[in-house]
């Protein structure tokens, strides 16, 4: 059957801009929808997601809204370079509001806010749900094929790309990277991803924990990483792709594998995935990387 590729132009609440999307992935069902936005639902299935929690004030003391905003811009050029076709998701709460939210789904077709006080068929989930675990959601929606969650004041990188291409390859279900001394914790906040489409049942359990309000009140500030190493790790750890750079001889890390790409040499050595921007300045590099894990291939890999 052939699709139809007329383009019909949708408005955005509360914008004065529009998108045109194919009618052909025009979502009839109305009883379906993301667990983003209704411009988010519109897009259709089998989506491809970068997401990230965007919390102000109420829930971070550090918050700086100029900065904020500064280190969003950021993301969206990443996002043209590394990560071309997919989409950035923005949980957000009532810190940002409409004038900066059409600025920037206005001018970039690629971004989709969505607002935590009012989820698709759920409502308000910012008032138990933390801030951090917020950019978990896509890993529950049946709108999204893949989701990678990461940090907003962190960059997207090549090295990062090329870890998530050899982890789409395969028929893992999840990918978690650790690429710093300190990444010891099994999943990093904003360092793993899951092919939903994989295991769409897991998706669903997935939800129903995040959505659970006693449980995810154990998980509150920092929480989110405790909240990935208690109940999710230990359903995964047949189903993961792991890259780890330091770490690969830890309990978490026995059955990792090194990175696909050499990390940049010399006085970048202190480049990890996962910095906060800016990255590798002048601060003292870490050390070598262990030579159990180093690709196989590259033992000379002293920065892997």
């Amino acid at each position: 059957m052939k699709l139809d590729d007329t383009l019909l132009i949708y408005k955005r609440l509360n914008c004065s801009c529009t998108r045109q999307l194919k009618k052909s992935i025009l979502v009839i069902d109305e009883t379906k929808s993301s667990l983003c936005s209704q411009f988010s639902t519109l897009r259709g299935e089998n989506q491809s997601v970068i997401s990230i929690s965007l919390f102000g004030p109420k829930e971070n003391a550090m918050f700086s809204f100029n900065r904020t905003i500064t280190f969003l811009y950021e993301l969206i050029a990443d996002m043209y370079t590394i990560y071309p076709g997919w989409i950035l998701r923005i949980h957000h709460d009532s810190t940002i509001g409409s004038s900066i939210i059409c600025q920037i789904e206005c001018q970039h077709l690629i971004v989709d806010f969505c607002d935590m006080d009012s989820v698709p068929q759920h409502g308000n989930v910012s008032d138990f749900v933390p801030p951090k675990i917020w950019r978990f959601l896509p890993a529950g929606d049946t709108f999204v094929k893949v989701m990678n969650s990461r940090d907003l004041d962190s960059a997207l990188t090549q090295r990062e790309l090329d870890a998530v291409t050899e982890w789409l390859k395969s028929n893992k279900s999840f990918h978690t990277m650790r690429d710093h001394p300190y990444h010891g914790v099994p999943m990093l906040g904003g360092m793993w991803g899951f092919r939903t489409e994989l295991n769409r049942a897991f998706s669903s359990e997935f939800l129903k924990k995040i959505l659970d309000r006693n449980l995810i009140s154990r998980y509150g500030g920092r929480g989110d990483q405790t909240f990935l190493s208690d109940q999710i790790w230990p359903r995964i750890q047949n189903d993961v792709i792991a890259h780890d750079s330091f770490l690969c001889q830890t309990s978490y890390g026995k059955n990792s594998h090194p990175f696909p790409t050499r990390r940049p040499p010399f006085n970048q050595t202190n480049c990890f995935i996962g910095c906060v921007r800016p990255c590798c300045g002048t601060s003292k590099p870490f050390s070598e990387c262990p030579i159990a894990c180093r690709p196989k291939n590259h033992a000379d890999w002293t920065a892997c």
